[in-house]
């Protein structure tokens, strides 16, 4: 039988196999509903429930660890985007390691967000180079082009977080009847991945201090 990690990661694995020619939107809606399974497990596997911001902020999660993602020569700009966009969407942090002449890219999280984070990593990197050979004679310079499809993806994983926040802030602020209803659920549902956010980011850096001590990261979407 299955575990519960297993499960989720096949649940992502199917959402990450619809479509045989993704397109940029089609990869931006995967990426925020893999998200959102992981926010409703994450949340639910922690019995915090409506109290998410109640427990002690430096207390680690036993689950919490370190994965490598890639390790290569060189990274290219548009490969260090998604992966800004990556930790992002599955809760964990990405650090830049040194290893020789090369540079290699560890996830500090939760096993089945590390997991989960590598699955989509390689979903939206083959993502990116198919849209880069299907429009790769109308641009003119071809990395430019997958630097941009990974900072939109950023960028709309991002403005929908901005949303979510502005939507926790207001709610109760309406009345729920007809569509107001349907928005005040989805806004609820969506504010979950907030919360899971907030949650992670106590626990990895909880993770970061006791293994590496006091260290200052870099946002890896902004390496060359």
């Amino acid at each position: 039988m299955e575990t519960a990690p297993e499960e989720l990661l096949a649940k992502v694995r199917k959402l990450l196999a619809l479509g045989t020619s993704p397109s940029e939107a089609e990869a931006a809606s995967a990426m925020e509903k893999a998200r959102m399974l992981l926010a409703r497990y994450g949340l639910t596997v922690s019995d915090v429930g409506s109290d998410v911001g109640s427990g002690d902020p430096d207390t680690r999660d036993p689950s919490v660890g370190e994965s490598v993602l890639i390790q290569k020569k060189r990274l290219r700009k548009w490969e260090s985007a998604l992966i800004g966009a990556v930790a992002r969407a599955t809760f964990t942090q990405a650090l830049h390691v040194g290893a020789g002449d090369g540079t290699r890219v560890v996830l500090i999280g939760r096993e089945v967000n590390t997991a989960a984070a590598a699955e989509l990593f390689n979903y939206l990197h083959l993502v990116i180079l198919k849209l880069g050979r299907a429009h790769s004679g109308e641009v003119a310079h071809l990395e430019s082009f997958k630097l941009g499809v990974a900072h939109r993806l950023g960028e709309r994983l991002s403005a929908g977080l901005d949303e979510q926040e502005r939507e926790k802030s207001s709610a109760g602020a309406k009345g729920k009847t007809g569509d107001a209803q349907s928005d005040a659920e989805a806004a609820e549902e969506r504010s979950l991945a907030v919360r899971m956010e907030h949650l992670a980011e106590r626990e990895n850096k909880s993770f970061m201090q006791e293994k590496y001590g006091k260290v200052k990261t870099k946002n890896v979407s902004r390496r060359v």
